[in-house]
Parts: structure tokens; C-alpha cells; sequence
């Protein structure tokens, strides 16, 4: 069995492989239950690794911090983005850099890095898969609506699909609805939503848009800090 947590934005905490690994780790986040990352760290005594989908201020979060504490920690993102997080830790040697395409061997976890329609300052910004032990969660990062998306879920066959819904910056609703026609996960999770007004909706309206579009596909809608088995 393996398990996600939301805290809230983009940021999770997915345990799967044996391995514990947060992705866009914003720890503190306006809706995350932790307002500091030494909460986090009572609650978290390992971390496997640390993935980072693009650059900006709300996805790095507290990467470098949590980089320097769990210290057998490896921290993966697009190859110019991982160098930028390494030095700034002093953990030059714990990243994994890398780019779009190809599968990434991390012992049994693989990564794939996936295109994303978004901006960034260093290096391009991404998506990522990871799959162990015949599991696959896809992490949209921020993006739009990608034909990309139906490659991603012919390929990797997602169990659950993390996906922006806010808007303005990412997908809507509408658009991730589509996203998970073109993806056919099993389940398919929220994010980047209610953080600010400006990406604030209702994540029913998007579990609708699915429903009407008879999917097979669950839509579970989890309040930050809860967790997700699958």
C-alpha cells in the first residue's frame, strides 16, 4: 500500500517504494497544518528525496532547509534547478539533475520529468511521474492544459493524477477535467487551489466536469494534512 498527504498548494508528501518523498515541498504554504518546518521535522524523521518542479518561490519552498536537515536526503529537478538548490545547501554532491524525457533509476523508484506550459527563471519547468513497485503518480506541477498528457497516460498509466485547478496561473477546472480524459488515471487529486483570491474555486465544480464526462476516473478532494491510500 502506498500514501499521499496534501499540505495544501502544490506540496505533498507521497510515500511509496519504501520511501518517503516530498514534491514542491512549500511546508508552510498558507493552508498547510505546519506553520514552521521544525514541526515538520518532528513529524518526519527520514526523507528519501526531495522533488522540485520549477523555480518559483511557491514550489522550492523550504527545499534548501529540508536539504540540509535530512542529510542522506537526494533532491531531483531539472538539471540547472538542482545545481541552483545544491550549492545554496552545500549538498552539491545529494542532486540529481536531469531534464525532460527519459525515465531517471533512483534504486527502485524511476522519475520522469514531463513538459509543463509555465514559466520559470532557471531551467524549464516540469511535471513529474514516480513509479515503484507497479504504482505511478503523475505531479502536473504548474501547467496548462498539455496534449502531452495523453503520451503521459498511455506510457505510465497513472494510479493518481496531481492536478492544478485554480486557474489564472494553471489549468482550471474545466481544463483539468480534460486533463484527466487525456491522462485516465485511477484517482485524480486537486492542487494549487484556495491558496490566494486569485486561484480560489470550488474543487466540486472540477470533480463534476469529470463526472459528467463519464469517466472512470475517482476524483478524492483531501483537506490540507490529510492522507491518501492507494
Amino acid at each position: 500500500m502506498a500514501k499521499l498527504r496534501w499540505l495544501g498548494h502544490s506540496t505533498f508528501i507521497i510515500e511509496l517504494g519504501g520511501h518517503v518523498i516530498a514534491v514542491d515541498p512549500w511546508i508552510t504554504n498558507p493552508l498547510s497544518p505546519y506553520k514552521s518546518v521544525d514541526e515538520f521535522f518532528r513529524d518526519y524523521a527520514e526523507l528519501s528525496l526531495i522533488v522540485v518542479t520549477h523555480d518559483h518561490g511557491d514550489h522550492v519552498g523550504e527545499a534548501v532547509e529540508l536539504l540540509k536537515h535530512y542529510r542522506y536526503s537526494k533532491l531531483a529537478a531539472v538539471y540547472e534547478l538542482a545545481n541552483h538548490l545544491g550549492e545554496k545547501a552545500g549538498a552539491q554532491n545529494r542532486v540529481v539533475g536531469t531534464n525532460i524525457g527519459g525515465p531517471v533509476k533512483l534504486g527502485n523508484l524511476t522519475l520522469v520529468f514531463t513538459p509543463a506550459n509555465h514559466s520559470a527563471t532557471i531551467g524549464d519547468p516540469s511535471g513529474v511521474v514516480i513509479m515503484s513497485e507497479g504504482k505511478a503518480v503523475y505531479h502536473a506541477g504548474d501547467t496548462g492544459l498539455v496534449a502531452e498528457m495523453r503520451f503521459i497516460g498511455e506510457l505510465y498509466r497513472p494510479t493518481v493524477a496531481l492536478l492544478p485547478i485554480g486557474g489564472h496561473f494553471t489549468m482550471g477546472p474545466l481544463e483539468a477535467a480534460k486533463a484527466v480524459e487525456l491522462l485516465k488515471p485511477r484517482y485524480a487529486i486537486p492542487m494549487h487551489y484556495n491558496t490566494f483570491d486569485v486561484i480560489r474555486v470550488d474543487p466540486e465544480e472540477f470533480r463534476k466536469l469529470v463526472r459528467e464526462r463519464g469517466l472512470g476516473t475517482e476524483v478524492v478532494i483531501l483537506k490540507p494534512g490529510e492522507e491518501f491510500s492507494f
